[in-house]
């Protein structure tokens, strides 16, 4: 069978018009690649919520090979996923790294590179990689680098469709004519961890203990909440519910966890330094987490640790899932989810009042227990 050839890309192209329900390219399904590169680097939030993708390509290709390029923080996301055969890591700090990743790609001889980034750097990479089948968005110049081409964006009524970020993935691989089997996000957490994490709780005399897991941390200035009102929330959260706080970080925020648990009132504990997969244990053990929009977060829904999510620039319909035991606040200003990093205002977060996050997080901690004196 034919491959796509360069320049008769989308359904539009190649005069068949795209119907709705149906796979934009169904040969790729039929043709059944051997091998599929997956490329996401980025953030470890982004490459959790392509899981789902990754899912509905092992279950589309159970007989092909799939690797995936990511950043080493998207390494430890996907360690121990089954959907992975391969992880390939690119890391932008090194030139070596970057320089050596488009002849590795080259020598795999990937039949499908999937590119769920397209910026400049993921284009180039799929544009020389030699696969017949090269799946990518219809963005501006970096639409040649794909013969497979899905629109970014999807409209009704000429108004454009906000979805949540796993299931846009998720439309990036159905368009093969793969199914979906669902948004649900994956996140592997060793023996190793979960025992790692148990030395800590005991050491801490938290074993027996409820947890409300917080971290003040962001990874955008624009979307953080102030670290000021994050100990006003574990105060209350402490004071009204009797949950202990532990104070969660990563690389880079030891300092800010430390000022939250100087600035409270109540008792708190700060967690140990931790990798990925050892935050994710503890974050299993929690009843509730509780943070800024960031990859923390995303660990926490993979695995099924209710959230209450603090927004402002961003948009919680794209970046919080659509289901009840997660639940995004946001204060009730005109430039809300404006999608900057930087803000010279901050009013979004500003406004935003710690007793507002706290009534969202008892609704959950309620719910969680059968209700108030659970």
């Amino acid at each position: 069978m034919k491959s796509v050839s360069p320049g008769r890309s989308s359904a539009e192209d190649r005069g068949v018009p795209p119907r709705e329900g149906l796979p934009l390219f169904p040969e790729v399904a039929l043709k059944r690649p051997r091998s599929i590169l997956v490329l996401r680097p980025g953030a470890m939030g982004d490459v959790l919520l392509t899981t789902p993708a990754l899912e509905a390509l092992r279950a589309g290709f159970p007989d092909s090979r799939i690797s995936a390029l990511v950043t080493p923080s998207g390494e430890a996301i996907l360690r121990g996923n089954p959907n992975v055969d391969e992880v390939i890591v690119l890391d932008k700090s090194s030139l070596r790294s970057q320089a050596g990743v488009i002849p590795l790609v080259r020598r795999r001889g990937f039949e499908l590179v999937v590119d769920f980034l397209c910026n400049p750097r993921t284009a180039f990479i799929t544009l020389l990689s030699g696969a017949p089948y090269r799946l990518g968005y219809d963005v501006r110049v970096r639409r040649a680098a794909y013969n497979l081409v899905k629109p970014r964006d999807e409209y009704q009524q000429g108004k454009k469709v906000v979805k949540y970020a796993a299931a846009v993935n998720v439309d990036m691989v159905t368009c093969l004519g793969v199914e979906s089997r669902g948004t649900r996000l994956h996140f592997n957490v060793s023996g190793r961890a979960d025992a790692r994490t148990g030395e800590f709780l005991r050491s801490a005399s938290l074993e027996d203990s409820r947890l409300v897991g917080i971290s003040p941390s962001g990874s955008w200035p624009a979307k953080t909440w102030a670290v000021g009102k994050f100990a006003e929330l574990g105060d209350l959260i402490r004071r009204e519910t009797g949950r202990r706080i532990v104070i969660v970080w990563g690389p880079g925020e030891e300092g800010l966890a430390a000022e939250m648990a100087q600035r409270m009132r109540e008792e708190s504990v700060l967690a140990p330094k931790t990798d990925v997969d050892e935050v994710g244990a503890l974050l299993r053990r929690c009843e509730l987490f509780v943070s800024n929009d960031s990859g923390l977060k995303h660990i926490a829904v993979a695995l099924g640790t209710p959230t209450v999510t603090v927004f402002g620039p961003t948009n919680p319909e794209t970046w919080n899932p659509p289901d009840p035991k997660h639940k995004a606040v946001f204060a009730d200003v005109e430039c809300l989810f404006c999608d900057k990093n930087d803000c010279e205002s901050m009013v979004c977060m500003k406004e935003l009042a710690a007793a507002s996050v706290f009534r969202a997080a008892r609704e959950l901690l309620e719910e969680a227990t059968g209700g108030p004196g659970g």
